[in-house]
């Protein structure tokens, strides 16, 4: 399924929890880092690291990472074809951002960004995507061999949707409840 329009894209895009059996090419997954990187950061700092985890071993272990304590998990993670895990890198910002803001202030959000690049682009290319952030560092160290220093910040579950359904209606705000103008009244 290829989309030519972004608002079909958003409108059919969702979080998908259940897949094919069929795995998804190594290529193809590197084509979706690719598109991710693509995304924009504050001062173009890029501050990902994508760890692909395509092994059956280590994707079997992958719902040790995403249970944090008992909060959240996945436990539907064994039937997942791959996962990308973001991991947060040091940003290096311009000095005078840096300064104001600390380095790390705008990673999270570019992370986001990249991540619903990456997602978009698998949706576009007829695959499903789950982002999860429920995310045990110590145990995605010891699996994944995360540095400390760059901890993982998001994993997203890729494959094929096992149900080719409609795409549920998606629930959302009211755009009362989202949306405000600010204008400014000019006298002359």
């Amino acid at each position: 399924m290829h989309f030519e329009d972004f608002e079909a894209l958003q409108r059919t895009r969702e979080s998908c929890r259940v897949y094919s059996d069929k795995p998804v090419s190594r290529e193809l997954l590197t084509h979706l880092v690719e598109v991710a990187g693509l995304s924009p950061s504050a001062c173009n700092s890029q501050p990902w690291r994508f760890i692909v985890v395509d092994d059956p071993e280590v994707k079997g272990r992958m719902e040790e990472v995403l249970d944090d304590r008992g909060v959240c998990g996945c436990p539907w993670a064994d039937r997942v074809p791959a996962f990308i895990v973001i991991c947060e890198e040091t940003a290096h910002l311009k000095p005078a951002v840096e300064a104001q803001y600390g380095s790390q202030h705008f990673a999270q959000m570019d992370i986001g960004m990249a991540a619903m690049s990456l997602c978009c682009e698998a949706s576009s290319l007829g695959l499903g995507t789950c982002m999860l952030g429920t995310i045990n560092q110590e145990k995605a160290r010891q699996l994944l061999n995360v540095p400390e220093h760059c901890p993982a910040r998001l994993v997203i579950a890729v494959g094929y949707p096992a149900l080719s359904d409609a795409p549920r209606r998606k629930t959302r705000k009211s755009l009362d409840e989202i949306i405000s103008y600010r204008s400014v009244e000019h006298t002359s």
